[in-house]
């Protein structure tokens, strides 16, 4: 692969990579770091020639472009399209500076993240909820069909309750669609689509001391509801650094309400939007078999800890 990689930089940088090294965890496509005339650059290929991971690709990139004149910091563009090499997609974009948050969630970081996803959540508005596919700016929105979201989070949460179910955590799973289907038209119904990273994690954002300087990641961005990935993103800094003596998700919600208000349904639906989110969470990495035993029963304790609050706060309203 270090062949292809140098002809790519070749053709594309005008010169062959000083350094290559590939990034090995946590990516969903085939990713390298190398190093032209002292500039750091990144190199994603599609996993797959697979239209969904080509479109995965193409959307990140969209969103690399056109944030690029906006307060939200995204990599520059070597090509604003999904380039080909030797039959294989892939996209070349600037490194940006920083180290992610992966290792050190500290308050103050944590807050400067919401008020970016906040940032985030401002900048489009959609007519339609739904993926959002195509290649560079011809980005459109694919509704979920005829799907409300009810049904889209009875269908996310029933997928989740199936893994759980694998894992032989088959009574959380039961709790868990549980409380969905007595409090599920609580949900509203009603709201305005707007841009939702789809994987606002510490490892998607890049800091310099405590500032933001890079969001990465946009392959799963969609038009969506803002409070679902508000919720989503705040267990995703919670769950790196669940021992915390600060309150993350309380912390995270104060930073983006610094800069964003949240809808008025939020506080009173965001228990099931908590314990709904996380178990996507705890799913997804029990579906990859990336917990240990130590974490597999921490994580389903705090999931059906979510769980009985999500019942409990929705029972007394």
């Amino acid at each position: 692969m270090d062949d292809t990689v140098a002809a790519i930089a070749e053709r594309d940088l005008g010169a062959p990579p000083d350094d290559v090294a590939p990034v090995a965890e946590g990516l969903q496509h085939e990713t390298y770091v190398l190093t032209v005339d002292s500039r750091g650059y990144v190199l994603q290929f599609a996993a797959s020639e697979d239209g969904r991971d080509v479109d995965s690709l193409a959307r990140g990139l969209h969103w690399y472009v056109a944030l690029r004149e906006t307060d939200i910091p995204v990599p520059r563009v070597v090509s604003e399209r999904v380039a080909e090499f030797d039959g294989r997609r892939y996209v070349l974009v600037e490194k940006l500076p920083g180290t992610t948050g992966e290792r050190d969630v500290s308050p103050a970081r944590t807050r400067n993240a919401a008020a970016t996803l906040a940032t985030v959540h401002d900048h489009a508005a959609f007519d339609t909820a739904g993926a959002l596919v195509g290649e560079g700016s011809k980005l459109s929105v694919r509704a979920c069909g005829d799907a409300t979201f009810r049904e889209r989070v009875q269908r996310e949460v029933s997928e989740s309750a199936g893994h759980l179910r694998d894992a032989g955590l088959g009574s959380i799973a039961d709790g868990l669609e549980g409380v969905l289907d007595e409090f599920a038209d609580r949900l509203p119904e009603s709201f305005g689509p707007v841009l939702c990273h789809g994987d606002f994690s510490p490892d998607n954002v890049l800091f310099r001391g405590d500032e933001v300087v890079g969001v990465l990641d946009f392959d799963r961005a969609h038009a969506g509801r803002a409070g679902w990935d508000l919720a989503a993103a705040a267990n995703a800094f919670w769950m790196h650094d669940p021992t915390a003596d600060w309150c993350v998700r309380e912390t995270f919600y104060e930073g983006y309400r610094a800069v964003r208000p949240v809808a008025g349904s939020f506080d009173r639906c965001e228990p099931l939007y908590r314990a709904a989110t996380l178990a996507r969470l705890v799913a997804g990495m029990l579906a990859l078999d990336e917990l240990s035993a130590y974490e597999r029963d921490f994580y389903a304790e705090r999931l059906q800890n979510a769980v009985g609050r999500a019942s409990r706060e929705l029972g007394r309203q």
